[in-house]
């Protein structure tokens, strides 16, 4: 059973780590760190690439935290709801800390949904709604998710009161999240947070259009724009060379 337990960690790690935002990054021939936020996840997805694929994000992500905490509530010890949190926690620390792509993921908003679904549903589901009413209702993304997953952890601890290692994985839950939005923290306080809209139009801070040729890179690391400005001068010292040339022979 041990056995069993540990290729399920493991199993909950990998699949964490698979990122959809760079998957349909890819699909669509971007790159989602060079977008808007520049973070591989569902809200990025949702202002860069457009409101299907960021459902689509949401989805898979939220699925993947659905998945492991069932496999630990149903299938590790003839069901246990403390491997339910702990194959979830480690789910979203896959999606957090990809092994991927160097340890940066996503904020871990959609997958810990998908394991508080698992472990309190009615819940899970009335947060979920009143999140999507809130999106509606406000273009502040992140402030959702933090009262989300806030009222998820309080309500998770609630009603676990008794298990100490499901109140821990929900405080670890918590605590990743609120720590992966620092950034959004400091914009906000700044005046510069993105906004969002799911019922009107994005403007994305696309960050490709504002980098200088140097910064900007394809999918594959190439560095696109440096090469075309490159290939430009090339061609301007080449007309430059040969008007010269044509000058002297006139001359002569």
């Amino acid at each position: 059973m041990l056995v069993w337990k540990i290729i399920a960690a493991i199993a909950a790690y990998f699949v964490g780590a698979i990122n959809m935002a760079t998957i349909v990054g890819k699909l669509k021939g971007k790159n989602i760190k060079k977008m808007g936020s520049g973070n591989p996840g569902t809200m990025n997805v949702l202002r860069s690439v457009g409101k299907l694929w960021g459902a689509l994000t949401f989805a898979f992500d939220c699925a993947k935290g659905v998945a492991f905490a069932l496999i630990g509530r149903f299938a590790i010890d003839g069901g246990s709801t403390d491997w339910m949190m702990i194959l979830g926690t480690i789910c979203v620390i896959g999606h957090i800390f990809p092994i991927y792509t160097k340890l940066r993921g996503g904020k871990g908003v959609a997958t810990s949904l998908g394991v508080f679904m698992v472990a309190i549903p009615i819940v899970g589901v009335c947060v979920l709604v009143g999140l999507i009413i809130y999106l509606l209702l406000c273009k502040i993304g992140f402030i959702g998710s933090y009262l989300a997953i806030t009222a998820l952890t309080i309500a998770n601890c609630v009603w676990y009161r008794y298990s100490v290692i499901v109140i821990v994985m929900s405080l670890v839950i918590w605590t990743l999240v609120v720590i992966r939005h620092k950034d959004n923290v400091i914009r906000l306080l700044k005046g510069k947070e993105n906004t969002l809209s799911l019922v009107g139009k994005n403007k994305a801070a696309d960050a490709d259009a504002e980098a200088q040729p140097e910064d900007i890179k394809d999918i594959d690391g190439n560095n696109d724009g440096e090469n075309a400005v490159k290939e430009q001068t090339a061609d301007v010292e080449d007309n430059v060379k040969t008007e010269s040339s044509e000058n002297l022979e006139k001359d002569n």
